[in-house]
């Protein structure tokens, strides 16, 4: 599973460009002998029929936190604006490559301005003092960063949700024989990647949907104080408010980690944010769990998950979905 994670991380794919991390995922499970069909509004998704009713959905998102590049302001300097959740900071100063492998520098914020998430302009240098307006593939940009691995931590871009895709694509591939019955989701946090989302949760009707992703390493989740910490086990995702087809889930996820061994962390949320993958599954009627792993350094440039979390979340969903689908 290292080699597609890292394949995975190395692949660019900003929201409105997911194509090459999309082929990744299909090349992957095309040669693994997994029937693939290609989702509403990009996405992907995989199983044993692919186009017909699925049991049970396992959900992640392919996209990345990237830059749009705009109009020219002065000396090859552009404007870019923020794509994702990935905040101001972890631009500033750094190195980005166009989808068309030119490099750049985003410039430091200026003194005083926000650097939080509501700040959505930033400036790049193109090194060219003739510089164009970007278009096409050109216009979009990720973060330049390299994936590295000592053993047992992962490092790099785009690990939030890029280990997610990793574990169902190695699970719908390698480990099909454990998930029989189940239909693999691989779909775009866009709005448009959502509403494709919605089209496939309608087309298929699943009888629930798992959702995998990352979630922030330290982060105060419960009301005791206690935080997520990598390396401590697969986290699940208690949300205020979910129905009672909710509680079932979490009591067979509960189960099916106390079958394998696996020590749970648990994050205690609020309910699920507007326009995400887990409202369009609430919204559509459809039981929901979410579990995942945490990521250190989540709000940076380079993020860092633990192999030994995503290892237990392999086994924990396959014992899960032989419970469920």
């Amino acid at each position: 599973m290292l080699s597609l994670i890292r394949r995975l991380c190395e692949a660019d794919g900003p929201p409105g460009r997911e194509a090459a991390v999309i082929d990744l995922i299909r090349a992957h499970l095309t040669e693994a002998g997994v029937r693939v069909s290609a989702a509403p509004m990009g996405g992907l998704t995989a199983g044993a029929d692919p186009g017909g009713a699925a049991r049970l959905m396992l959900a992640a998102a392919v996209d990345e936190p990237g830059l749009l590049l705009s109009e020219p302001v002065e000396n090859g300097i552009v404007r870019a604006y923020r794509l994702g959740a990935l905040p101001a900071s972890a631009y500033a100063g750094g190195r980005i490559r166009t989808l068309r492998g030119q490099s750049a520098t985003v410039l430091p914020l200026d003194e005083g301005a926000g650097a939080g998430r509501l700040r959505w302009e930033l400036k790049a240098d193109l090194g060219s003092a003739r510089a164009q307006l970007p278009q096409g593939d050109g216009a979009f940009a990720v973060l330049d960063e390299s994936f590295s691995c000592d053993g047992t931590r992962l490092a790099g871009k785009a690990l939030q949700d890029r280990a997610a895709c990793a574990v169902l694509a190695h699970l719908a591939g390698e480990g099909k024989a454990q998930v029989q019955g189940c239909t693999f989701a691989f779909f775009c946090q866009g709005q448009l990647g959502l509403y494709g989302l919605r089209l496939a949760l309608r087309a298929l009707a699943p009888i629930a949907v798992i959702l995998v992703r990352g979630l922030r390493h330290a982060a105060r989740v419960d009301p005791q104080g206690s935080a997520l910490l990598a390396g401590a086990g697969p986290v699940l995702v208690l949300r205020h408010g979910h129905s009672l087809s909710h509680s079932s889930l979490v009591a067979a996820c509960e189960s099916a980690a106390s079958e394998t061994g696996i020590a749970l962390q648990r994050a205690v949320l609020g309910s699920t944010r507007p326009r995400s993958a887990a409202a369009e599954a609430v919204l559509s009627g459809i039981p929901l769990l979410e579990i995942g792993y945490a990521v250190i350094d989540a709000d940076s440039p380079r993020q860092g998950v633990e192999m030994g979390d995503l290892e237990q979340l392999v086994s924990l969903i396959s014992t899960l979905a032989a419970r469920l689908a």
